[in-house]
Parts: C-alpha cells; structure tokens; sequence
C-alpha cells in the first residue's frame, strides 16, 4: 500500500499509460474524417511553409484555429511527416501531462492514494483514450482547459487569502485560455465563463474574482490571439473567419450539423460507457451531492462539470468526444466517494449494489460489441480480430470480478486493479482489434494494394470515393473527380490510375468509350465506408489491353 502513496506509482503509471497510448497510435491506420483531414492539413503546412493560413489540398480548412496545426506541423518535422503516429504524439504528450496535472488537482481533495487512483481511473477511460489516440484537438484542448481550471480554483479556494500571494496566478489562467481559443475557439473562454458565473451566483458576489485581474488578461488574450486572427483575415480577405463562424460554429449550436444531431441528454445516457470503468463510482457519487455542494472544491468541480455537460446536451450537434474538456471534473467527482460512507435502507443498499454492477457490466457489453464488429469487418484479418476482441473479453471479466471484490471489500488495491484492467481493455481494443478491421480501412488497402504494384502510377484521381485518409495516404496531389473527370484523367495520364468506387463505374466507362480509351482489366477492393455508412467497392482501372467499347461492364 506504501507504493501507491509514492510518487514513484506514479511514474508507473504514465509509464504504462505512454506504452498503451503510443503502441496504438502506430498501429491504428488513418482513421476518417476529421483525423485525416488535420493530419493532411498540418502536412501542408509543414511543407508549404504557410503557417497562417490552413488548406486541405487546395481547399481553405476554416474548420479551427491555426493552433492544432502549428503543434502538429511541428511534431511531424521532428518525427517524420509520412507516418499518420508522427500527427497523434502531440496527444499522447497532451495526455501525460493531463495526468499529471490531474494527480496535483486531486492532491488538494484526497489523499495521495486516491489522487492516484483518480489519476488511474481518469486514464482508463474509454473516452480518454480513444481520443488520444487520434491526430485532433481534444485532448490538447483538455488539457488546456485543465491548466485553466486549475489556476482558477486555485484563485477560488484561496480567495481568503492576500492578493499579493495570487499576483501571478491570472498569467496562467488568462495564457492557458488564449491558448485554447488558438486550438478549438470558443470552448475554453465558454467553461471559464459558465464556472464562474455559477460561482458568483452561489456566493451572490464576485470579489474573488478580482484575483484574474481581468483588464491586463484581456490585453494578454488579446497579444496571444489577435496576430493570427488579423494575418489569416487578410490572407483570405476575410473568408476564414467567416466560414468559421457562419459555416461551421453557427450550424452547430442552430441545428445537428452533417447528420451528427442528436436528442438532449444522450450523453446522460452514454455517461456510464464514456467514462467506463471509473463509472462504476456513479452511484456513490450520487449519494454525495449534497455534501459536494459543501464543499469548496468539489463545489468548483460541478461548476465546472455540471453547467458545460448541460448546453452540449442542449446543442444539437452532438459528437462523443464534446465532454471531455469537463471529464477530468467528473472523474475527480466520482473518486471523492470513494472513502464516503452513506447509510441506506435495505431496499436502497440494493439498488445502489444493482447500479454499481450495472455500470460494472457495461464493460462486458461494449466488448461483446466490439466482438461483433470484429467478426463484420474483419475481412481477410477476422480471425485475429475475433481473437483480440475474445482477449479484451477477458479482461473486461478481470475487471468486472475486481470491481465486484472492491464492491465487498473496499480494498483500495481491487480498486486500482479495475483501473489498470480497463486501461488494458482499451488496449487490446485500439491496439489490437481495430487495426485489424480490414473491411473498415478502405484508404489503407489502396494505398498498400498500389504500393506493392509492379508499375507505380505517376498520377492518381479518385472518383466517388473521395475519403479524407486517401489523400493521407497517397499525397495532397490525388485528384478527387467525378467519373466522367477520371475518364478525362486517363486519356491526360496513360501511366496514372483511376480509383472508381463501383456506383460511378457506368458513367466513367461511357465516357471512356467516347474517349475510345483502352482498359485494362479492372483490380478490385472492397470495405465498408464508416463515413457514409454502406458498403464500398473500388475498382481500380489503368490504360491498356481492354477495350472500354466492348460489352464487358
């Protein structure tokens, strides 16, 4: 038990954190949509030199802020820009610290075994780690949003004390801030807004505030923001921001932009899967609020969880990965019932046991899931994937018998032995079912399929399937076209190939015939395309023998 209070279990577990992390990011292959559209973006601007303006291809990605990019550029230039891993280490590095930053907050609220333990369950999480493992802004956003939060409730819980003693803290808060507005816009400035203003209101004043020296902040914000906003603005003679606003940002909060809408409250119904397996502590948590409120800190952490998770419930857009700047919140929330015992009526100790095994079971459930899928989209690798989903069916057992024995004993050990069981759930999941959904990673099998060809096209278009990750994979310069384009392609580029998804092949090959253009003998590649949802077949065609006027479709 010793160890779990030395800082050296720590270290132990950003050690095994960084090999499950970092062993999955090079194993999982480009992953669409947003993912590869970053990445590709990031690569062109490492080699165009542009760091103002960001494209995809030739097209003006006013999607987020230049941040993102700039980090991920950077990573790519030390790392090697060919590798989709090189794009996702700044996450890994974004999460380590996370986990650090998350120990030192839960310092201030427990012991040291439980911060631990609530750095354990924090990095465990299904929702932690799936999107550390993807070339995005999430989790850099998290953190961000975590070094924010935790200057700020430094400011309100030693609000007693003489402002000389928090004179430099407002520099942290304010840079952690602007920081976060170069990475993903308005979220950081919307969760310091909605946690303080719910902290005012609750004390009926704003005194404590006065520590963020808020006029000097706003000119910082305003030093660290403003440049890239101007030199983009003038780049594009204002159409980024305006595209970001008008056709990105607006259609979010108005209506479920990209058919991504979704009812309020689903991600009150995705809680216990989101957070797995530290949800298992929602029913303790529940017993508690009353005494959370109580409380200085934890009253912090509900202002900072409870007012964020209610307007993404009520926006329309509604995407997995919206909670996580405040799951750090939740997670500190779950862990401080953890040594709090509550006197039940038998019929209510029932059913708090009955909700503890039922978010236990979760666990059981999702990978059952992922079972399924492994034997859907498996393709050529099924039988490897079946037997990495059957492996993190283990170990969701080995997870689901410890939380139990933490049920009955109140072992602290069964308690951190549930957390490093579902971190290695995860990893199975990530590292070893996913990159063997053959029939998912359309792009991948193209790309390998033409590399290990005997003649190396000098061009490529693509038509009808115009995934994100194919531009990765095979260069900025693949042309996205039509049929009829990649017909005209060819007859341009006799050693080029044309990648014709098989909805579009009757137009390409009328207008072949038009252009009296020779065909070999299409090679074929099929998957299923998670973007759209339905089946895809790629034919992939070059100029030789067949003759594109014959009957032979």
């Amino acid at each position: 038990m010793a160890f779990f209070h030395a800082r050296t279990a720590l270290y132990a577990l950003l050690a095994l954190v960084t090999i499950t992390v970092f062993t999955g990011q090079h194993l999982v292959p480009p992953i669409d949509r947003d993912e590869s559209r970053f990445a590709q973006a990031s690569r062109q601007m490492l080699h165009s030199g542009d760091y103002v303006t960001i494209r995809f291809q030739d097209d003006l990605r006013a999607k987020k802020p230049a941040g993102i990019y700039w980090l991920q550029s950077a990573s790519a230039a030390l790392l090697g820009d060919a590798d989709i891993a090189s794009y996702r280490f700044v996450n890994l590095l974004a999460l380590l610290v996370s986990i650090f930053i998350l120990y030192h907050i839960g310092l201030r609220l427990y012991e040291p075994a439980i911060s631990l333990a609530a750095s354990a369950a924090f990095a465990s999480g299904f929702l932690v780690l799936a999107e550390s493992h993807l070339a995005k802004t999430d989790t850099v956003l998290m953190l961000l949003v975590m070094i924010q939060q935790w200057t700020l409730m430094r400011i309100y819980l030693d609000r007693e004390k003489a402002a000389t003693k928090l004179s430099s803290r407002w520099i942290l808060f304010w840079a952690a801030l602007a920081a976060g507005i170069l990475v993903k816009g308005p979220i950081a400035p919307a969760i310091a807004i909605l946690t303080i203003g719910s902290l005012i209101l609750w004390h009926r004043g704003a005194r404590w505030v006065r520590p963020l020296r808020i006029w000097r902040g706003l000119t910082l914000m305003a030093v660290m923001c403003l440049p890239w906003a101007i030199l983009v603005t003038i780049d594009t003679d204002g159409a980024f921001l305006d595209i970001a606003v008008k056709g990105d940002f607006l259609p979010k909060v108005q209506s479920g932009q990209e058919s991504h809408g979704a009812p309020p409250f689903t991600y009150l119904a995705l809680f216990g899967l989101l957070l797995w397996p530290a949800s298992m502590l929602l029913p303790s948590a529940a017993l508690h609020v009353r005494a959370m409120l109580a409380h200085d800190s934890t009253r912090f952490l509900l202002a900072w969880f409870v007012p964020f998770w209610l307007m993404i419930e009520l926006i329309p857009t509604k995407l997995p990965h919206y909670p996580l700047p405040v799951v750090p919140a939740a997670v500190l929330l779950l862990l401080w019932s953890v040594d709090r015992m509550a006197t039940l009526s038998p019929v209510k100790q029932k059913l708090y046991l009955s909700g503890q095994y039922l978010f236990l079971a979760l666990g059981m459930v999702f990978v059952a899931a992922v079972m399924a899928a492994a034997v859907i989209f498996g393709g050529q690798s099924v039988r490897l994937a079946v037997g990495m989903a059957g492996a993190a069916l283990l170990l969701a057992g080995l997870a689901l018998w410890q939380g139990h024995r933490w049920i009955q004993t109140g072992d602290y050990l069964h308690l951190m032995a549930l957390f490093v069981a579902g971190m290695l759930v995860h990893f199975t999941i990530f590292s070893g079912v996913v990159p063997q959904l053959a029939r998912v990673h359309v792009a991948s099998g193209v790309a390998e399929h033409l590399a290990s060809s005997a003649n190396q096209p000098v061009a490529i278009a693509a038509a009808g399937y115009h995934e994100p990750s194919l531009v990765f994979l095979l260069g900025r310069d693949v042309l996205l076209v039509d049929s009829r384009e990649a017909a005209l392609f060819l007859a341009e580029a006799p050693d080029g190939v044309a990648l014709v998804e098989a909805r579009q092949q009757t137009a390409f090959l009328d207008m072949a015939r038009r252009l009296g253009l020779r065909l070999a003998a299409p090679e074929q590649l099929s998957g299923y395309n998670m973007s759209k949802g339905q089946d895809v077949v790629i034919l992939i065609y070059r100029r030789e023998m067949f003759d594109a006027t014959s009957d032979n479709e």
